[in-house]
């Protein structure tokens, strides 16, 4: 009878009283927990990535990181790191996480020439849409700002951002990972300033998800205690050898 999750999705029901079956529930949490950990670490990995290639973005993230007032974050301090946010978004449309999404045609239709019959299985690649120049500004560039409300390029069309699908069947995790995102890249914001080594460019490992082949370096600068402390309003910490 908790609040948990797994409490709420045991008693979950539809309007006519039908309730998940314990495999169900048991497929829903395993699916949570392996989108919660693979796709959002693929993502805040990325973010360090680009927010590296581009500094004067790592320091708006890092403003807002440091003007949240409290080292356990709420809702409300998470909503407030719009800048962080939008970046996060740009990552996503950039370098989607899951490189397909598959879908079953419920009716016979025709997609610009192509007999897709009931039934047939359909794999969508967002990463296509995601860089198409009728809907996306400059497409290969990092350019968190189409996002901002004054562009909002990614509502142009339903389906011009997909990285958590589309539809009826729009991934279940999506506020979930990132607030994940948001709360990785605030404790690491307040901690440290990165840079990459020279004119390093990521290259990808497509084996499952993507993910850097050479586990992205980076050279990681601690900020000091007193401005890590100053945002939180704690005593800077001890170092330890």
């Amino acid at each position: 009878q908790g609040d948990d999750f797994f409490s709420l999705m045991c008693r979950a029901e539809t309007p006519e009283g039908e309730r998940f079956t314990d495999d169900e529930v048991i497929d829903h949490l395993i699916f949570l927990m392996m989108a919660a950990h693979d796709t959002s670490t693929i993502a805040a990995t990325n973010l360090v990535y680009y927010l590296g290639k581009n500094p004067e973005w790592q320091q708006r993230c890092r403003a807002e990181a440091l003007a949240v007032d409290s080292r356990h974050p709420t809702m409300g301090d998470l909503d407030s790191m719009v800048d962080t946010g939008l970046a996060i978004k740009e990552v996503l449309r950039i370098v989607p996480p899951l490189t397909f999404h598959v879908r079953t045609a419920v009716r016979d239709v025709e997609f610009k020439g192509k007999q897709i019959k009931k039934g047939n299985t359909v794999a969508i690649v967002p990463a296509v849409a995601h860089r198409m120049p009728e809907y996306w500004t400059k497409p290969d560039t990092f350019d968190p700002e189409r996002f901002s409300d004054d562009r909002a390029e990614d509502k142009r069309h339903r389906y011009a951002w997909t990285p958590f699908g589309g539809g009826a069947h729009k991934c279940i995790g999506l506020h979930f990972g990132v607030m994940e995102i948001k709360t990785i890249m605030l404790h690491l914001l307040r901690r440290y300033e990165w840079q990459l080594p020279g004119d390093y460019e990521i290259e990808f490992d497509h084996t499952s998800l993507p993910k850097p082949k050479d586990r992205l370096p980076v050279k990681l600068v601690p900020r000091s205690a007193e401005d890590r402390s100053a945002s939180t309003g704690q005593r800077p910490a001890v170092a330890r050898s």
